[in-house]
């Protein structure tokens, strides 16, 4: 196992922005216009978190006419994403 491969893309997820970000891909692939629209972020800002998450390997981008869009790599990283929000996502009950 490449240990430092491994920790490096669940650093690039554990940023909430790119955390975001992939949840919003888990719908479909969306361009980064209208990604920014729905962060409530400026292009430039999104564009550096998604080039994070691209350098990673976890999200390609596709380029259609004049725009770039964005789509989750691999089916199972939907696994990942869906999987720590249910078990960190809930408040702790002391």
């Amino acid at each position: 196992m490449n240990y430092e491969r491994v920790t490096s893309c669940l650093k690039a997820i554990a940023h909430p922005v790119r955390f975001r970000i992939l949840e919003i891909l888990l719908e479909g692939s969306i361009c980064v216009g209208d990604l920014s629209e729905k962060l409530g972020s400026k292009q430039p800002n999104v564009s550096q978190h998604l080039a994070v998450l691209r350098d990673r390997g976890l999200i390609e981008p596709v380029r259609s006419e004049n725009k770039v869009c964005y789509h989750v790599r691999d089916f199972r990283i939907a696994q990942l994403i869906r999987l720590a929000a249910e078990i960190f996502g809930r408040e702790r009950r002391e």
